[in-house]
């Protein structure tokens, strides 16, 4: 299962909490790419932020993953899922 996740730092993080945080954070992600959960992650041209592609098994496994990060933990971010699932309507070209 494919899931988007988009995580925003929220107004009241403290910096030293993020800067406290910012290795093992670094390290949570290096291996979920080593797992193999984390496909890609980029940072938000609008601000604070990333955005990550993860697969896994079901949508559970991949929130699990997310809410293991440091800064999620520590309630610095906000966190918003999207669950993904196959796109069918190329069918329609070839039913019509």
């Amino acid at each position: 299962m494919k899931t988007f996740v988009i995580l925003t730092r929220r107004a009241d993080g403290a910096a030293e909490d993020f800067k406290r945080l910012a290795k093992p954070e670094v390290l949570h992600v290096w291996q979920g790419f080593a797992d193999g959960i984390v496909r890609a992650v980029h940072g938000l041209a609008a601000g604070p932020g990333a955005a990550f592609e993860l697969e896994s098994a079901t949508f559970e496994e991949a929130r699990d993953y997310i809410e293991a990060l440091p800064y999620v933990k520590e309630n610095l971010l906000h966190v918003q899922y999207c669950a993904l699932k196959p796109f069918s309507d190329y069918e329609r070209l070839v039913s019509a």
